[in-house]
C-alpha cells in the first residue's frame, strides 16, 4: 500500500513538473517577436542545469556543450571580452518552448534575445541584461 501511495505521489509531482508554466511571470509586452521555427538557445547560467531545462521548457531537453565568444559571465550578465570564449550549453527548442523561456528570463522587461553566433557558427538565442548593470538591475 505504502509502495502505491509512493508511485502516486511521484506522479502526481512529475504532471505537476511538466505543467510548470504556472509559475512563470507573464509575457512582457516588450518581449521580441518569436521565431516560426525551432530555435537553438546558449545557457551560460540557470540554463545549464538540466533540471531548471525540464521545469521551464515542461519536458527533458537535452544540450550539448557550446561555446560563445567575446563575452564573459558577470554575475547574471555578460560583459564583451573580445579575447574570452564562455563555455555553456546549446538546446532545441520550438516557438512555443522559447516563449516560456522568454517568460522565465523575463524577457522585454529584464532579459532581451539575441540572436548570436556561438563557436561552431551555430546560431542561438542568448538571454543578456537590459538597462543598467549592478545591484540595481538584479533586483527582481
Amino acid at each position: 500500500m505504502a509502495l502505491l501511495f509512493l508511485i502516486a505521489l511521484l506522479l502526481a509531482v512529475g504532471f505537476a513538473i511538466m505543467r510548470a508554466p504556472f509559475y512563470l511571470p507573464a509575457a512582457d509586452p516588450n518581449a521580441p517577436p518569436l521565431p516560426e521555427g525551432d530555435s537553438y538557445v546558449f545557457g551560460f547560467a540557470t540554463l545549464t542545469n538540466p533540471v531548471v531545462r525540464f521545469v521551464v521548457v515542461g519536458r527533458a531537453v537535452p544540450a550539448e556543450e557550446a561555446a560563445l565568444r567575446g563575452v564573459i559571465r558577470e554575475r547574471r550578465d555578460l560583459r564583451d571580452s573580445p579575447d574570452s570564449v564562455l563555455p555553456g550549453v546549446r538546446f532545441r527548442v520550438t516557438p512555443d518552448e522559447l516563449a516560456r523561456l522568454d517568460r522565465y528570463e523575463r524577457t522585454g522587461r529584464k532579459y532581451r534575445r539575441d540572436l548570436l553566433p556561438l563557436e561552431d557558427g551555430t546560431m542561438a538565442w542568448v538571454y543578456r541584461l537590459i538597462g543598467e548593470h549592478g545591484v540595481e538591475a538584479l533586483q527582481d
